[in-house]
């Protein structure tokens, strides 16, 4: 079992790095029905629930808050909320938008849940390829989108690099009032040069010397 680190010295907060996900919250009005999709059809170990009756505010509903264990200290949890009218559904963009990605190594275990899905009634995506990853899509009781996905490489630098310029050229024309992927990409190649043309410029002054 492991242990809660004991209080010590001051950190320092320059060297403050954060280590994974605890976990990832979601509310559900079908608890029987999540228990059995967690548990029983993905296999995650129920961990630890929480009950409540209300929290840090007096109008805040008494609630049950359950874990189940991802692996790797990661978890997925689920409020339920006694006497809460259950919200209308997302619309399709925010509902396949507000996922979550389950990772297995090797096209053969993505098959092969693809099967164990299909054996339990869900309706599943076929492989879907998409970058670096290919990819299996189904819901959720509650109606949330769940992918099971593969790496078809590791991230490399390169990938790290790339995604900086794409940031920091979405960030620029994001302030605009109609933003386009266009704008963006423009933006993109305008820093990309800068960055080119400033690295071109400091190997030539370390070769002068």
């Amino acid at each position: 079992m492991s242990q809660i680190p004991a209080a010590g010295a001051p950190l320092d907060t320059g060297s403050l790095r954060l280590k994974g996900v605890d976990h990832l919250a979601h509310v559900t009005w079908k608890p029987e029905e999540t228990l059995h999709f967690y548990r029983d059809v993905l296999g995650l170990p129920l961990v630890h629930a929480i009950t409540a009756t209300g929290w840090v505010t007096e109008d805040f509903p008494d609630f049950v808050h359950f874990f189940f264990a991802l692996g790797k200290g990661n978890h997925l949890a689920f409020f339920y909320y006694f006497g809460l009218p259950e919200e209308e559904d997302p619309g399709d963009l925010m509902h396949r938008s507000r996922h979550l990605a389950l990772h297995v190594d090797t096209e053969e275990e993505l098959t092969a849940w693809r099967v164990r899905l299909k054996e339990h009634g869900v309706r599943v995506t076929p492989p879907l390829a998409h970058e670096l990853l290919e990819s299996l899509y189904f819901d959720d009781p509650n109606g949330i989108q769940l992918e099971i996905t593969r790496p078809l490489r590791a991230f490399a630098d390169v990938d790290a690099r790339d995604a900086e310029l794409t940031l920091r050229a979405l960030s620029d024309i994001a302030k605009g009032e109609r933003p386009t992927v266009e704008d963006m990409w423009r933006r993109k190649g305008e820093l990309a040069r800068d960055h080119a043309e400033q690295a071109a410029a400091a190997e030539e002054k370390v070769s002068i010397r």
